[in-house]
C-alpha cells in the first residue's frame, strides 16, 4: 500500500499525507452521499500531469492552427 500511495503522491504532485488527507476526505463524503459525482471519474482519465493548462495541445495536438 505505501508504495502504491508514494507513487500516486509523486505522479500528482503531492506529498503522501496531502494524498492521504484527500482520499480520507472523498471517501467520508461518498459515504455520506456529498461526494461529487465527477469524483467516479477521477483516475479514468489518461494525461500529463499539467492536463488543464494544456487541454488544448493534449486534445488537438500541438500542430493544430487556432
Amino acid at each position: 500500500m505505501d508504495a502504491r500511495l508514494r507513487k500516486l503522491a509523486k505522479a500528482r504532485g503531492a506529498s503522501q499525507s496531502g494524498l492521504i488527507v484527500h482520499l480520507v476526505a472523498v471517501g467520508l463524503a461518498a459515504e455520506r452521499g456529498d461526494g461529487d459525482p465527477l469524483l467516479r471519474y477521477l483516475g479514468s482519465i489518461e494525461g500529463p500531469a499539467d492536463l488543464s493548462t494544456t487541454v488544448d495541445k493534449t486534445v488537438y495536438g500541438a500542430d493544430r492552427a487556432r
